[in-house]
């Protein structure tokens, strides 16, 4: 078990976020000499991410981490030089020369003591509550100003406030950097996501036994992590319950294989129900016209209208309509029928 120790800014106006109390130099001097007394090596985030897999690293590495600082913890880093101590402190490359946190001035005297530069974006901002443009942004800038600051290109990162996903975590990779660090609040590992290593916040209410413990290997760990995939929420699915099937019907248009001729008859059959409709509406104007004409089949039915045995054979069984409202064999009905009514009225009048 490896202890990763995040130290927070010891400054109490250079760290956003919620109002906290932050550590006493004093307490973080004792903390010093605990760290120097365990037999620990103290490693760099590069140094120790570098030394996994090679036969000559250190059996009992540690790394101390800073996120932010100003005036009282350039204090804290010239005390862990004096014990003989290295970490890597974590910038925020928008605030360099902000009153109360680092200059650029600062920055070559933390280089100058064998501590480590890291970035932690432009502005601080959490990077998964971000679009994918403005993380890409906050890295690429916060490379280039450090690189500016200090003469070299930062190679670890800190995701600010510990938030990251699946998309944070393959930016970090491709805006070049070797390492990232997340918090988790537990020990790490060999076998640590080295894009997500897990760190331990120590604050002013740390106890020193807990230290203790820490630095004795003592303590939570984890496996190897999966990032989560997004800070927004997912809703479950709702099953929908199996009803009934009901088709949805519609009008279509009725087209059957055949002349213009064939078209217009079917036409005209749409607009009547049955054969007898369409004989009325099938009739020419001579067949209708004069005393000795029948009445009307839609009026009253009359016994000459019946269909013969020799015509019955014309009429097509009946067949069930469609959606559109008329069958193929309803039209082809109707337009025989037209034919046979026509040829007995003319034969009536002739007699």
């Amino acid at each position: 078990m490896i202890p990763v120790l995040r130290y927070r800014s010891l400054d109490p106006h250079t760290t956003r976020g919620a109002p906290r109390r932050p550590m006493p130099f004093p307490t973080f001097a004792r903390h010093c000499g605990l760290i120097a007394a365990s037999g620990r090596r103290p490693m760099t985030v590069s140094g120790y991410v570098a030394s996994l897999g090679v036969s000559s690293a250190p059996k009992n590495p540690i790394v101390i981490t800073f996120d932010d600082g100003g005036a009282e913890t350039m204090n804290a880093l010239r005390r862990l030089a004096e014990w003989g101590l290295t970490a890597t402190v974590f910038v925020t490359s928008s605030r360099v020369g902000d009153p109360g946190y680092f200059h650029r001035a600062d920055l070559h005297r933390i280089r100058g003591l064998g501590i480590e530069i890291g970035g932690s974006g432009h502005t601080g901002r959490p990077l998964n509550e971000l679009a994918r443009t403005d993380v890409i942004a906050e890295l690429t800038l916060s490379r280039r100003r450090l690189a500016v600051a200090t003469g070299d290109e930062p190679r670890t990162f800190a995701y600010p406030g510990g938030g990251y996903d699946l998309s944070v975590r393959q930016l970090v990779i491709s805006a070049g950097y070797s390492s990232a660090c997340a918090v988790r609040d537990v020990l790490s590992h060999p076998a640590d996501d080295r894009f997500a290593l897990a760190r331990l916040t120590v604050d002013a209410t740390t106890p020193d036994s807990r230290l203790l413990a820490w630095l004795e290997g003592v303590g939570r760990s984890e496996p190897h992590p999966a990032p989560p995939r997004g800070h927004a929420p997912r809703l479950p699915r709702v099953a929908r319950s199996a009803g009934p099937f009901r088709p949805r019907l519609g009008r279509s248009e009725l087209r059957l294989p055949g002349s213009a001729a064939a078209s217009g008859a079917i036409a005209g059959a749409t607009a009547s129900p049955s054969p007898v409709h369409a004989t009325a509406t099938s009739a020419s104007p001579d067949s209708t016209a004069g005393p000795d004409a029948p009445p009307s089949p839609h009026l009253t039915p009359s016994p000459d209208l019946t269909p013969s045995p020799d015509s019955a054979k014309n009429v097509a069984p009946v067949a069930p309509c469609t959606p559109g409202g008329i069958s193929s064999a309803d039209a082809a009905a109707g337009s025989v029928g037209a034919e046979s009514e026509t040829v007995r009225a003319t034969a009536r009048r002739e007699r």
